[in-house]
């Protein structure tokens, strides 16, 4: 069994700080982004972006806290602080008790805001709320309802998609999800990268033709945005000496003198030391989010982008390898440390603390196809169990030829923390990227994980996995069934579809064809009207949201002159999910048992339990949940129709495409987003009730696989997974018991194995039983540390809401 180091005890004071830290918000950076705005908005807005930006890093306060390895934050006020404007909104003078500070803090009794330990001082509230109302003012909604493509309020009513949320449509996000291109920035530095465009601007000075203006202001947007992350890195190494004239060790001066030499150099030159890589990176990605924040952005690869700078620290014997777990340790912290509040309801979808920095380990080593495994694969699992963290998530990529020992430490992490890590199939994965998006082999091998499950490319790809508006990707499928069976009305708001879409009632309908095409036709134009909804916000993001502070690292945006938004990256795509296609399998399945194969009731009386959410046909319901087979079980019954569901959604993208790029990838994840669709999904022909979550990412429904993970991974591999290039999770939950001792987590890598071997695409493991759960709910404070998988990301049991704990314990629970 794998033994994992201890921590130290720095290691230890800075992960409490991290874990209990309160976010306290400020006024800071709105103020500065306002008058950055006022002083730029006249600018084209290739330009405004990256000098808005420049003005913000030079007057932002900064600071280098106690104990830290790594320099980098996002506030002045706490390990991390927020700008609150993502919650600021909230009604907390009413709601948020003063306390003895003098702020507002979030009550642990707030439906919305609980557990998230968020703090504001009145007059930063006021400030705060005073700022966005000039910006409002000024600039309204980026994207308003005043117009919208004819037929999209037909779309919007049914609320059968996050495009028909209340709200209406979204307010659109910079280009994120997605992973940066850390290795260019580790190669060649902001000076390079800037002499780059410098050139090429100096070359046509004054004579620019053609298409080459568009250039000349991407060049030109670039140069500033190397001047921001340079002036932000340089500002930092100038704190780091002030701090170390006052601190009151000779170890901490020492320490802060060599950061501030490292970080002089790494302003404008590559890399050359273990730590400056770290620090490179870390500053950068930091530098994403001070302004223009992308939302979610991947950390790639980092076990592969950082290992060849510990190697040769080792050899030239720099470091030991205690001190490198420290630091990857402190990187890991530092990353959480990036969090600063989630908005409401989205961010129950999401995840408290959820950043999506999402980290890939291991794989294949792109030039010889070789296993990839270094020293630093093993330190960052060892980060993530030894510190119980669940931020960043991490994928372990798994090849033929992946170590026993990487193994058997994947699986003693998830023993530890709940889901973590995931393991993503090499031997898919990689030649369906060829396939299905174009990629070279050599980028293919190279690819890594963003957000939830997504697949993109390393540095070299703008892939807007969920869509343009995260997360507008994608439609509710559950409900769509629903409406087919119900002449096109949504019995949860008495919405109806258009005349033309209508295919009566179930009462009427004589066979499963004609419930499919009822279904398809539906599905398809409401799947079409998302596309198109993501293609108007697609064709506004190069004039609203460019971004080349993301383009100076993204491969093939210095090349081509063109920013991400324009479709610079060497790689284009777009997708979307589809969550929960296992209730509307177990649907199709019992509609075809019940009705039509069995005959065991009339469509009438089918209809008329499902409208009146079971009430009344309680033992219809039960016989439904007991007799009829469900997916997860390898029935070939039940599993036909998943197989139909899944194929049915892959061959309808087939037609779509945006200005970019002609690729839509189809995905089968989640973050929780099957809680928050389950409370707008009336009852479904399965047995489950109005209300209810639907099925998790791509797992079969709660408790319905019984058979044991043998028998899912069987009905999972009934359709191809190598189609589903945005990307797939499959969540089991194993009981602890199961993996008391070395043979039996030998059993569940060997079963793993072999469901790979059939096709399966990834997998991860909740090790972790009811009874637990349940005392946790009793004793949170006992189990303030628990970690567990819920579909898209992992969280702090003890921080979930009731709803989304329930969804973790009603899920089946499987021995070997």
């Amino acid at each position: 069994m794998y033994t994992f180091k201890p921590r130290t005890e720095r290691i230890e004071r800075m992960r409490d700080k991290v874990r209990d830290r309160v976010i306290v918000a400020d006024a800071e950076k709105a103020r500065l982004k306002l008058e950055a705005t006022r002083k730029y908005r006249n600018f084209p807005p290739m330009l405004e972006k990256p000098y808005e930006s420049l003005y913000i890093i030079s007057k932002m306060p900064i600071d280098i806290r106690e104990d830290e390895y790594f320099a980098g934050d996002l506030g002045n006020k706490s390990w991390g602080a927020a700008n609150g404007t993502m919650w600021v909104m909230a009604d907390i003078e009413n709601t948020w008790p003063i306390e003895a500070d003098g702020l507002h803090h979030a009550p642990d009794d707030d439906p919305l805001y609980s557990h998230q330990k968020l703090a504001i001082s009145p007059a930063d509230l006021k400030e705060l709320r005073d700022i966005l109302a000039q910006q409002m003012a000024a600039n309204g909604n980026i994207m308003p309802e005043e117009w919208l493509p004819d037929g999209a309020l037909d779309f919007f009513k049914l609320q059968a998609s996050d495009y028909g949320k209340v709200g209406g449509f979204p307010t659109m996000l910079p280009p994120g999800h997605l992973t940066p291109g850390f290795q260019n920035i580790l190669k060649r530095g902001y000076a390079d990268i800037r002499k780059h465009a410098q050139d090429w601007i100096d070359e046509h000075e004054g004579n620019v033709q053609g298409d080459n203006m568009g250039k000349y202001m991407f060049y030109k947007a670039a140069t500033v945005a190397c001047d921001g992350a340079t002036t932000m890195t340089r500002r930092y190494a100038d704190c780091a000496r002030e701090k170390a004239k006052t601190v009151p060790t000779a170890e901490r001066k020492a320490e802060l003198e060599k950061m501030a030499e490292g970080l002089d150099w790494i302003a404008e030159k590559p890399a050359r030391t273990y730590w400056e890589a770290c620090q490179q990176v870390m500053m950068y990605n930091v530098f994403l989010k001070v302004d223009n924040d992308p939302g979610v952005t991947s950390m790639g690869r980092f076990d592969q982008y950082i290992w060849p700078y510990l190697k040769k620290d080792l050899e030239e014997g720099r470091i030991t390898m205690d001190g490198a777990q420290e630091l990857v340790d402190a990187f890991f912290l530092k990353i959480n440390t990036l969090y600063g509040g989630g908005f409401g309801k989205m961010q129950q979808t999401v995840g408290i603390g959820h950043l999506g920095q999402h980290t890939t380990i291991g794989g294949l080593i792109p030039e010889t196809g070789e296993d990839a495994t270094n020293p630093v694969s093993y330190m960052v699992l060892e980060a993530i169990s030894r510190l119980e963290l669940h931020e960043p998530t991490v994928s372990l990529r798994i090849n033929k030829n992946t170590p026993k020992e990487l193994w058997d430490c994947a699986m003693a992490t998830s023993m530890r923390v709940g889901g973590l890590p995931l393991l993503q199939n090499d031997e898919v994965i990689v030649p369906a990227i060829v396939r299905e998006l174009g990629f070279s082999l050599e980028d293919a091998r190279n690819f890594a994980f963003i957000g939830c499950q997504e697949i993109t490319g390393s540095g070299c790809d703008y892939p807007a996995p969920n869509g343009s508006s995260m997360s507008h990707s994608g439609i509710y499928w559950a409900i769509a069934l629903d409406m087919a069976l119900n002449n096109g009305i949504n019995p949860m708001n008495g919405a109806q579809v258009p005349e033309k879409l209508r295919s009566g009632y179930l009462t009427d309908m004589k066979s499963m064809d004609e419930v499919r095409a009822a279904f398809e036709k539906i599905a398809t134009w409401m799947l079409t009207w998302s596309a198109t909804l993501n293609n108007y916000t697609e064709h506004e993001y190069p004039r609203l949201f460019p971004f080349p502070n993301l383009s100076i690292s993204t491969t093939g945006c210095m090349e081509s002159g063109k920013d991400v938004s324009e479709g610079g990256a060497k790689y284009n795509s777009y997708g979307g999910t589809a969550t929960g296609l296992a209730t509307t399998a177990d649907s199709l399945t019992s509609l075809k048992y019940m009705v039509f194969d069995k005959k065991l009731i009339s469509g009438k009386e089918y209809l008329d339990a499902i409208l009146a959410n079971w009430e009344g046909y309680e033992l219809l319901r039960q016989r439904i949940l007991n007799e009829v087979p469900h997916y997860g079980n390898a029935d070939p019954y039940a599993d036909a129709e998943m197989k139909y569901a899944i194929d049915l959604y892959y061959n309808i993208t087939r037609a779509f495409s945006t200005h970019r790029c002609k690729v839509y990838k189809c995905g089968t994840f989640g973050a929780s987003d099957h809680v928050v669709q389950g409370e707008i999904t009336w009852a479904t022909p399965d047995g489950r009730k109005t209300g209810t979550p639907i099925a998790d990412a791509s797992s079969p429904a709660q408790g319905r696989d019984v058979n044991g993970p043998t028998a899912v991974f069987i009905s999972s591999t009934s359709f191809d997974h190598s189609r589903y290039m945005d990307g797939m999770a499959l969540n089991l939950k194993i009981h602890p018991t199961a993996l008391k001792s070395d043979d039996g987590i030998t059993k569940l890598e060997d079963t793993t194995k072999v469901y790979f071997e059939q096709g399966g695409m990834e997998v991860q493991y909740n090790v972790v039983d009811a009874a637990t759960l349940r005392k946790a709910q009793a004793k949170p404070d006992e189990y303030h540390n628990l970690v567990v998988r819920i579909a898209g990301f992992s969280a702090y049991f003890v921080d979930m809401t009731p709803a989304m704990q329930e969804d973790i314990i009603s899920r089946a629970e499987h021995s070997l």
